[in-house]
């Protein structure tokens, strides 16, 4: 008597295949990647070799979903190869995750759209969050022109997702604003990226002059998804997801990298700072710190993966235990960096490894979607927030009409 498998179990189990693949293609590309890490920096964007090394290794595939080909593997196997290509490097694992993300982005497509634009492999997409654009209908599409500010990625981007607002004339519409598919070389670099850190990502400003998109290249980011797969979700707790494996593998490397430095042989006459029992105990505090923000990300996460297996949405709730779980990492990564920063002295404070790290980290907390100005709506919802609000980016509000 043959038993027909469970098709959830089926799922778990390609989705550990494919994770096990794609760890296995990083492993093979790790040291390589990391020698690029510092040229990515000087560059001010990931170099050309860095892209072949991830092109090649078929990440991008990670949540294209299975009918167009793709790996769709689950919330909680991805967690595992964003930490891992997060801990290689914070610029290639910023902007490496972003680029990961266009399978869900490509779900609010048609799939005859989506799988023309797949054509040629999963292209590179960068986004812009706020809708600062102005587009204007006209026969066959729309006319975008607009200014975007931190756009990371888009230097090395195929395509760049313009959320804008629709104009009759110079009056704004009464309707949501949708997401433009807009080809990079329409995009006009107007740079503005010296940062403390994460200067590869190359999360530069741009302007979008009256360029034309294709009415079927424009999406409402509050329309259900078309196509199967992670984006049921919804962009935002995917977004957060990636916010928190990236703060997660950073500060995994920090302490790696402290605990490397603390045991390194000292100099004639010096102690190891390892044999220092206040630097023993402060590491302790900091390592269980981090543990327990991960096994709270990981809660998170799974109970992502269970709504989809159940076919229902992720609750508010949901979303905001992996909202503040996000935020949780980074201050945990934010204090981690310090504390390395201080301990690892002239080590910290000259070019290398240690110093690269906590300068990510630092420039890493920094961004909106992962700051603490999100706590105030967290503990709206752990104390009890009205039903009818929604998360909407940063803030819990009403759902605007469709």
């Amino acid at each position: 008597m043959t038993t027909i498998p469970d098709q959830s179990e089926v799922t778990r189990t390609d989705s550990a295949a494919g994770r096990a693949r794609l760890l296995a293609a990083l492993d093979g590309i790790a040291d390589e990647l990391q020698v690029e890490g510092p040229a990515c920096d000087e560059a001010g964007r990931l170099t050309d070799r860095t892209m072949e090394l991830l092109r090649d290794s078929g990440l991008g595939w990670i949540w294209v979903s299975k009918d167009l080909g793709g790996l769709e593997l689950s919330a909680s196997d991805a967690t595992l190869v964003f930490e891992r290509l997060a801990y290689l490097d914070g610029s290639i694992g910023w902007t490496g995750g972003i680029f990961l993300g266009s399978g869900p982005f490509l779900a609010y497509y048609d799939k005859s759209v989506a799988k023309s634009i797949l054509a040629d492999g999963v292209p590179n997409i960068s986004a812009t969050a706020y809708p600062s654009g102005r587009a204007v209908q006209v026969e066959g599409g729309y006319r975008i022109t607009a200014s975007y500010s931190y756009c990371s990625g888009l230097p090395n981007a195929d395509y760049v997702l313009c959320t804008s607002t629709l104009f009759d004339g110079d009056q704004p519409l009464p309707a949501p604003p949708l997401m433009f598919l807009v080809p990079a070389s329409e995009a006009t670099l107007e740079g503005n990226w010296d940062t403390i850190g994460l200067r590869g990502t190359g999360s530069v400003d741009f302007t979008v002059t009256d360029a034309f998109v294709p009415e079927h290249l424009a999406v409402s980011p509050f329309a259900p998804p078309r196509n199967p797969g992670i984006a049921t979700a919804g962009l935002l707790p995917l977004i957060h997801l990636g916010r928190l494996s990236w703060a997660s593998g950073t500060a995994r490397r920090l302490l790696d990298e402290i605990a490397a430095h603390a045991s390194r042989d000292p100099k004639p006459g010096a102690a190891r700072l390892a044999d220092n029992p206040v630097f023993r105990t402060e590491f302790a505090d900091f390592e269980l710190a981090y543990r327990a923000a991960r096994a709270l990300g990981i809660e998170a996460i799974a109970e992502l993966d269970a709504a989809l297996a159940s076919g229902e949405q992720l609750s508010r709730r949901a979303t905001t235990v992996l909202t503040g779980a996000s935020v949780h990492m980074h201050d945990v990564c934010r204090d981690i960096a310090l504390w390395a920063f201080n301990k690892g002295g002239g080590t910290a404070l000259r070019a290398g490894k240690l110093q690269r790290v906590v300068r990510d980290a630092l420039s890493g907390g920094q961004h909106a979607i992962a700051g603490r100005s999100l706590l105030p709506d967290v503990g709206h919802e752990f104390i009890g927030a009205p039903p009818e609000l929604q998360w909407l980016g940063p803030v819990l509000a009403e759902l605007p009409a469709l």
